[in-house]
């Protein structure tokens, strides 16, 4: 063997040994969220019929998110995504519709294409060369009605965006810990042949469990745009209360346990500062609650509110 093959065979084997090197490396993060909740509430029945409540709420969740290392082109927690994925294909197919020199299909409601199709599929019988026209039909009557009635083109991908989002996904025993609790004190009076005050204390305290962590673990999905670092998510994932109600009433006081926690408002604002959100933040705000959580025992007139701080951040690990 000439000693130019030689050098030629170790210039391979060289350039082979960094293959693995180029390739994508897995990447994991830690996402942390942490909830902290105080607020007022109050229900007004009839008469002696009233209540008012107090109470702190929170939870501290910390899970990890790994990724391929692979960047894609297209962003699948962009609220638009899927608008500009059909908006993509029906731009594709009216360009091979010019090509082939097809006139636009006619623009027609959903209600009227159905109405259209059902016509033609009974005309169509058992005719399979009918139907299968009928069908490429229908799929180019939908594409058409994917366009804004105004004539402005709709939010479309080009297909040439270059590759710039990194998808994280949750995984099995990814290590992720959650910590809830809830102080809430009740106090209130019913009407009764004599007004009857009573007092409820729900109280957690509580570490979610193994079963619950694998919720949380598998659950949550991100995605990084690499190119200003942001993350965008569906939210965070209600964790799991598991705590105690103590109601006294008459002189006697009754202990159960509870699971149904937190407020549906609270969560609702805290996943909206999530869906697109920098590495790491803080924010606060105030808000009227709506929805009694059963502050009183008796029905009437509620109304609460709410002030919420969150702290966020996701943190690259190993």
């Amino acid at each position: 063997m000439t000693s130019k093959k030689i050098r030629g065979i170790a210039a391979a084997v060289a350039c082979a040994a960094f293959l693995p090197a180029l390739a994508a490396a897995e990447k994991r993060v830690r996402f942390t969220v942490d909830v902290k909740i105080q607020g007022t509430e109050s229900v007004v029945g009839t008469g002696a019929d009233k209540t008012s409540s107090t109470f702190r709420e929170g939870y501290t969740l910390v899970t990890y998110l790994q990724s391929t290392g692979e960047l894609e082109q297209f962003n699948t927690k962009d609220p638009q995504y899927a608008q500009k994925m059909m908006g993509m294909a029906s731009g594709v197919h009216a360009k091979v519709n010019q090509t082939q020199g097809k006139a636009p299909a006619k623009k027609m409601t959903q209600d009227e294409i159905k109405a259209y199709v059902q016509k033609k599929q009974a005309a169509c019988g058992a005719d399979t060369s009918c139907l299968m026209k009928l069908g490429q039909e229908a799929n180019e009557l939908m594409m058409a009605s994917m366009q804004p009635a105004d004539g402005t083109d709709s939010p479309a991908y080009s297909g040439d965006e270059p590759p710039r989002f990194m998808t994280y996904f949750g995984f099995d025993k990814c290590g992720a810990k959650v910590h809830t609790y809830v102080d809430r004190t009740i106090t209130g009076t019913l009407a009764d042949t004599v007004t009857v005050p009573y007092t409820i204390k729900e109280t957690v305290n509580y570490d979610n469990n193994p079963t619950e962590l694998g919720l949380i673990c598998n659950s949550h999905q991100a995605v990084l745009d690499t190119q200003d670092d942001t993350f965008w998510t569906d939210g965070a994932i209600a964790p799991h209360y598991k705590g105690t109600t103590t109601t006294t009433m008459r002189g006697k006081s009754e202990t159960s346990t509870a699971t149904e926690f937190g407020h549906g408002e609270t969560f609702t604002w805290i996943n909206e500062q999530l869906r697109h959100a920098a590495r790491s933040g803080h924010k606060s705000t105030t808000i009227k609650l709506t929805q009694n959580q059963g502050a009183a025992i008796h029905s009437g007139k509620f109304s609460g509110q709410a002030a919420i701080d969150l702290t966020w951040k996701y943190e690259d690990v190993k």
